[in-house]
């Protein structure tokens, strides 16, 4: 009971901060495993009950969709291709060194939230840093299938330098990629990895409750303040667990 408990908590609040910048994983990933669940399986639940939450923070999100919907699913379409990919190097991995590559990942994540955009660039160079960013679109959604854990906070990151809009709207793009990424990969984990299903409703129930407050809460923070308070925790939070992870 008092596990059960534990688990909604954890994933309201996990939920909560998905709608914010995509958290769920890294929160939720030391928590499933602090109740002896295994590192791929706890990924691949995590995941799986990630589906109920994006769907509340996709129709939470819904007043910034409204005329981005075009950009939204190309972001989305090439994200998901990438996850799914993701999602077979995971089925195939084993669990050792599974923790190495997430530091590494949110550090950068953070360097490029805080690095400001650039304007009135030549075309020639626009064009390039338009090329490498939806490249970054793609080689994040390998990385939400494989890990997901901080997958929000890179792929923030890198619609911070494609999406010339506020943090709002494309942090909604973000929780619509993130809930069709999350589809195709829980249908494949469902049928080729193990999941721990007495998990799943506690932290369907948080994420979901979680999931459509996040969003409402975005649209009252000034979006240089949430950038700013995003690349920082992001800095820190690699920084902290790249020392637990190589030290």
């Amino acid at each position: 009971m008092l596990s059960m408990i534990y688990l909604i908590l954890m994933s309201l609040f996990a939920g909560i901060l998905t709608g914010i910048v995509g958290m769920a994983s890294l929160t939720l990933y030391p928590v499933l495993l602090s109740i002896g669940i295994p590192p791929i399986t706890a990924n691949a639940t995590i995941t799986v009950a990630q589906v109920g939450a994006g769907l509340s923070t996709v129709l939470s999100s819904l007043r910034e969709l409204h005329h981005h919907w075009k950009q939204a699913l190309q972001i989305a379409a090439l994200s998901t291709t990438g996850s799914i990919f993701g999602a077979v190097i995971l089925i195939h991995s084993s669990n050792a060194g599974f923790k190495k590559v997430v530091p590494i990942f949110i550090f950068l994540a953070g360097v490029m939230i805080l690095t400001p955009k650039r304007k009135n660039n030549p075309a020639r160079t626009y064009q390039w840093g338009t090329y490498l960013s939806w490249g970054g679109v793609l080689l994040v959604g390998i990385y939400n299938g494989y890990f997901g854990a901080a997958s929000g906070l890179l792929m923030v990151a890198v619609l911070s330098k494609i999406v010339h809009e506020d943090y709002a709207t494309y942090n909604a793009m973000r929780n619509f990629s993130s809930f069709i990424n999350n589809i195709c990969a829980a249908l494949m984990f469902i049928f080729m990895l193990s999941i721990e299903w007495a998990a799943i409703i506690p932290l369907l129930l948080g994420l979901t409750i979680g999931g459509y407050i996040g969003p409402i809460i975005v649209r009252y923070i000034p979006s240089k303040i949430i950038e700013g308070a995003v690349g920082i925790f992001a800095i820190i939070l690699g920084i902290g667990l790249g020392y637990q992870a190589y030290l």
